[in-house]
């Protein structure tokens, strides 16, 4: 549609329900006193203003804050994969960039503390790097942290479900190897 007038009236015509309907009337109402005044249907600040009062309407105002809280509520469960794509998601929202000290703080304190001590222990962490790490680095540590936790859990259960089956039960040593 070329006229703006058009994209306005057809956008306006596929709004439905209480809670636009009286701000439907009251765009037709603007509409109407623009082509009293004298505004072309082919002014493109048509649809910019209508865009605008959109956006202020049905957007919510406070949506960086509340994702910002949000993130900085959370908290690691389960599935690790979906606790990051979360976090990611929560920063986006927030307007918080990922490389932040910040963030990476709310990163360490929202992860698991046993998976974020193993990073920290990890060989990989330098604390005194003049560089900080990135929040890549965080993730990409934190799967491999967990991969080998997960490994380790595997193993045990699996030894201990060796000596169930055999009813026997494990010899306490002293020797690590």
């Amino acid at each position: 549609m070329k006229k703006p007038l058009s994209r306005v009236v057809t956008l306006l015509s596929y709004m439905d329900g209480d809670k636009v309907d009286a701000w439907k009337e009251e765009q037709m109402h603007i509409l109407e006193k623009a082509a009293n005044d004298g505004v072309l249907e082919t002014d493109e600040d048509l649809w910019k203003d209508f865009i605008e009062r959109f956006r202020n309407a049905f957007t919510n105002q406070n949506q960086k804050e509340e994702s910002y809280q949000k993130l900085c509520k959370l908290k690691q469960e389960d599935s690790l994969d979906d606790f990051f794509a979360k976090f990611k998601q929560l920063a986006f929202e927030a307007g918080v960039p990922l490389d932040d000290k910040g963030t990476i703080e709310t990163l360490k304190h929202a992860m698991n503390k046993g998976l974020t001590s193993a990073i920290i222990n990890s060989p990989n962490f330098d604390p005194t790097a003049d560089v900080p790490w990135t929040f890549k680095q965080w993730e990409e540590q934190a799967c491999q942290s967990h991969l080998k936790w997960k490994a380790a859990a595997e193993f045990t259960q699996r030894r201990q479900g060796l000596f169930q089956a055999f009813k026997l039960a494990p010899r306490q040593t002293n020797n690590p190897g």
